[in-house]
């Protein structure tokens, strides 16, 4: 399939407050992983691809695709945050054929690696609210959306306990214990 952005780079720096300078060559692979990696996560395979072929074939606001539509609107916050995760690490370090390096400027410092980590996280703590919130929604409408399975809709349920990303396992469905055999 050809190669189909459902955000704008645009979009992500007027609402991230990225400079507008950042290059597209850092922008456009960062949109693409909080997309391919993070969104398809979300929505799973089947949805991401018919969101595609809609924008893709210019029918998303065709008459009968609103609910589409506003599933791509509900979507522009979290590629947002996600691809100002992405970015940023990007922006920070370069790999070249000397190594990883920091370009400096005789103007500007750079800003140390935990600096780096503590923007990366607040991008991802506003791209995981985003998550929880089209979560709910998509779960609240799934009967529009025939490419929700069952199967996806268990496991947007199981995340639903909580949408933050961490490097602890939080057990079973998010760490939520089960009372009475129920969730």
């Amino acid at each position: 399939m050809t190669d189909v952005l459902l955000t704008s780079e645009t979009f992500v720096k007027s609402v991230t407050g990225l400079r507008d300078n950042i290059a597209g060559n850092y922008m456009l692979p960062s949109i693409r992983e909080a997309q391919e990696q993070g969104l398809a996560g979300i929505l799973g395979a089947p949805l991401t691809s018919s969101l595609k072929e809609l924008v893709l074939g210019r029918q998303i606001d065709a008459v009968g695709n609103e609910h589409y539509k506003e599933l791509l609107d509900r979507c522009q916050y979290y590629l947002a945050y996600a691809s100002a995760v992405e970015v940023v690490t990007k922006v920070a370090l370069k790999v070249g054929n000397i190594g990883v390096v920091r370009a400096t400027d005789e103007h500007l410092e750079s800003a140390d690696p935990a600096d780096v980590s503590r923007l990366q996280e607040h991008y991802q703590s506003k791209a995981d609210g985003c998550c929880l919130r089209l979560q709910e929604w998509l779960l609240e409408n799934e009967a529009l959306f025939p490419e929700l399975d069952e199967c996806a809709c268990s496991r947007l349920r199981a995340n639903l306990r909580s949408a933050a990303t961490c490097g602890i396992w939080l057990g079973g469905a998010r760490g939520r214990k089960i009372s009475g055999g129920r969730l």
